[in-house]
C-alpha cells in the first residue's frame, strides 16, 4: 500500500509537475513575446530614422537652394590682427547655419552666375541666396552690421540693390581673374 501511495504521489507529483512546467512556459511564451514586441518597436523606430534621415540627406544634397524663410543665420566680429606683420582688418562675418552646410556652400560654389541672379532676383530666394554668398565669398557684412539688417524685410529696398550691384561686380572681377589666370 505505501508503494501504491507511493506511485500515486509520484504520479501526481509528475502531473503536477507537467501543469506547472505548462504554465512557467505559457508564462515565459508571454514574457518572451512581450520582449520581442519591446525590441521590435525599437528595431522599427531605428529603421525608420534611418530610412527617413539619408532621404532628407538626399533631398537637400538634390535641391540644396535655400527660400527666405527657411534661411538661419548668425552674424559674427573679427577684431583687426596683425600676425607676422601681416594686417587684417576687423570684418563682421555671416555665417549660415542651415544644415548640411557645405552641401549648401559647395551647390553655390558650382552655380553660374545666371542662376545666382536668377535667384537674388526671386522673392523667394533672394535674401537667403545673398547672405550665403556673403559667407560663402567670406564678404565683410559691415553694412548688414552698422544698419542692424537681420531680416529680408530690412535688407529690401537700398541694401538689396546695393548688394546685387556688389555681387555683380564681384563675378565680374572674378570672371575676370579667372581668364587672366587661364591665358
Amino acid at each position: 500500500m505505501n508503494q501504491t501511495f507511493f506511485v500515486m504521489n509520484l504520479a501526481e507529483t509528475q502531473k503536477i509537475i507537467t501543469m506547472n512546467k505548462g504554465k512557467t512556459l505559457e508564462n515565459l511564451k508571454y514574457r518572451e513575446r512581450d520582449k520581442v514586441r519591446e525590441v521590435s518597436k525599437y528595431i522599427v523606430s531605428i529603421f525608420l530614422v534611418v530610412l527617413l534621415l539619408p532621404n532628407n540627406m538626399r533631398v537637400i544634397a538634390q535641391n540644396p537652394i535655400i527660400q527666405n524663410d527657411t534661411m538661419r543665420f548668425t552674424m559674427t566680429f573679427t577684431s583687426y590682427s596683425v600676425l607676422d606683420s601681416v594686417y587684417s582688418p576687423m570684418k563682421y562675418h555671416i555665417l549660415i547655419e542651415n544644415q548640411p552646410k557645405q552641401i549648401i556652400l559647395d551647390h553655390y560654389a558650382q552655380m553660374d552666375t545666371s542662376m545666382i541672379f536668377s535667384l537674388l532676383g526671386d522673392k523667394s530666394y533672394d535674401w537667403a541666396t545673398n547672405l550665403i554668398l556673403y559667407d560663402l565669398y567670406d564678404i565683410n557684412a559691415h553694412l548688414l552690421y552698422a544698419f542692424d539688417i537681420k531680416t529680408r524685410e530690412d535688407w529690401l529696398g537700398f541694401f538689396q540693390d546695393k548688394d546685387i550691384v556688389m555681387w555683380h561686380d564681384f563675378f565680374k572681377r572674378r570672371k575676370d581673374t579667372q581668364s587672366t589666370k587661364v591665358e
